[in-house]
């Protein structure tokens, strides 16, 4: 049988740095001159004429396959990560995260963190892809997958926001913060703010001014989050007069946990400056309008001077809200010489205001203030369980719980539902159940039986979307080893499936919790 003959549109002498020397050799004779050595072909096997034709022969596929001449720096490895890797159990665990229990995965990263583990090299490229694009995923992707991740995201653009994440094994240098990139300087400032806050501060004083990106100035300023104190309010008053807006915000956020600084102490004149008490109805407290605000007010609140004067009431209420947010909140029991729960009441009818203040607690953090609108009998979260959620304060609920210790969150919720678990009068189980997600935290036992209790006690006959969405909650939120709470069989047939599915994701986080 003949060969095929060559395809005759191909190449007849491929151009790569090998080839003349190729040519060269053969013209002359290999019985004068050696098969030569060459850096980007393979030695052959075999000497003489049948070597040089084996060279020949690679180079001629290589070109016909696409190939051309380049050259190449060896890539830099990643440094060595001396953490254990997870054992195959919990490698297997995450193949079916991963793929089908994704609502699971911040529990199992937020464990294998803690654990001091890191991932398998394999499952990186999945879980940066999933931090790019779910954020709140970062700071535990970024501890799992260590220098390996933070090495493959310097190949792939879309995953260079993992190098930027501060990582407790970080360490500061000099040579990280003189020489490194904005991702390893912001790095080494957060490592150095951790053990040397005041260093830390004198550092990102002395770099601010000199950074031209404003995405860069925010990211090292938020280094002031750890371990912030008094002594950081002259770079934080400096940065409200950033020309970035991002900066300037969070300037003022920072700013908002200093109770006792100077700018504190201003917004609470500014805001006495607005504020008027009536002897009686229609309006038992008033928020003047801010019509013109001066430049340093707008200052203080991290604000430009608007381009038009605000006509509406609309408008120049929004320039007050910002203000209520922010100022300290016992700017308000100091004036009207009572306590938040007194507050709360002297603004009963004025829903915008009730509103501005809830943000300002929730901003705030403030844990009494917290309480108060917690345990407010019109719109705490008593109202809200019995009114089936329709209370304009809901989507704060979670904000004003994370306020409060975790065992007092719990607490309050148990109080809520009564010594049977139903509470008095108790809206339907999807309320419920948001207000279990709200808690954002490990239940209690006490909870966790009162949750059992109503998922075994009598529903309502048009409450099975609720009762759904409660096995939901308490699937995600009920420590797993409280799975004897609740019985093996279905107590009511018609939600078998969801109750079944419940326990069923308690079995796997429950085993998911021994393999790391």
């Amino acid at each position: 049988m003949n060969p095929t003959p060559p395809d005759p549109s191909g190449p007849t002498s491929p151009e790569t740095p090998s080839w003349d020397r190729l040519v060269s050799t053969a013209l002359v004779g290999t019985a004068r001159r050696p098969v030569p050595d060459l850096p980007d072909l393979p030695r052959s096997a075999r000497d003489g004429a049948a070597g040089l034709l084996d060279l020949v022969a690679l180079d001629a596929v290589r070109t016909r396959a696409g190939y051309t001449a380049h050259t190449a720096e060896p890539v830099t490895p990643d440094a060595p990560d001396a953490r254990p890797e997870i054992g195959p159990a919990a490698n297997h665990r995450l193949d079916v995260l991963l793929a089908s229990r994704s609502e699971l995965l911040p529990e199992w990263l937020e464990h294998a963190a803690r654990g001091g583990r890191r991932v398998s090299h394999v499952h990186i490229p999945d879980l940066l892809e999933r931090a790019s694009r779910d954020s709140s995923l970062r700071p535990l992707v970024a501890s799992v997958v260590g220098a390996r991740g933070t090495w493959l995201a310097t190949h792939n653009g879309a995953w260079s926001f993992i190098a930027r994440e501060p990582l407790p094994t970080d360490v500061h240098t000099d040579a990280a913060w003189h020489e490194g990139t904005p991702a390893e300087r912001r790095r080494s400032l957060f490592a150095l703010r951790a053990t040397d806050p005041a260093a830390a501060r004198d550092l990102l004083a002395e770099a601010l001014p000199k950074e031209s990106r404003g995405e860069e100035r925010r990211g090292l300023l938020e280094a002031l989050a750890v371990n912030l104190g008094p002594d950081d309010e002259p770079v934080l008053d400096r940065a409200l007069d950033d020309r970035g807006a991002n900066v300037r915000g969070l300037a003022l956020a920072l700013l908002t946990r200093l109770p006792d600084s100077a700018h504190a102490h201003r917004l609470r004149a500014h805001l006495r400056a607005h504020l008027g008490r009536d002897q009686g109805p229609p309006r038992a407290l008033d928020v003047v309008d801010m019509d013109v605000p001066s430049a340093d007010r707008l200052r203080d609140l991290a604000l430009v001077t608007p381009k038009e004067r605000p006509e509406t009431r609309r408008a120049r209420w929004e320039l007050g809200r910002v203000l209520i947010t922010h100022a300290p909140l016992d700017t308000w029991t100091a004036f009207l010489d009572t306590d938040p729960a007194g507050v709360l009441d002297l603004a009963e009818d004025e829903q915008d205001l009730r509103e501005a203040l809830a943000d300002a607690v929730c901003l705030q953090a403030d844990p009494t203030w917290a309480r108060a609108l917690l345990d407010h009998p019109r719109s705490g979260l008593v109202q809200l369980l019995r009114s089936g959620g329709r209370d304009r304060h809901w989507p704060r609920t979670r904000e004003l719980l994370a306020a409060l210790p975790t065992e007092e969150r719990c607490d309050r919720v148990v109080a809520a539902l009564g010594p049977d678990g139903g509470g008095p009068a108790l809206g339907g189980s999807d309320v419920l159940g948001q207000v279990l997600h709200a808690v954002d935290a490990p239940w209690t036992l006490p909870l966790s039986e009162a949750v059992a209790r109503r998922l075994t006690g009598p529903i309502g006959t048009r409450d099975s979307r609720g009762y759904r969405f409660l096995c939901e909650a308490a699937a995600e939120h009920m420590p797993p080893e409280r799975l004897d709470l609740l019985p093996r069989e279905p107590p009511h047939a018609e939600e078998g499936p969801a109750y079944l599915r419940l326990r069923d994701t308690l079995r796997f986080r429950l085993d998911m919790h021994r393999e790391l």
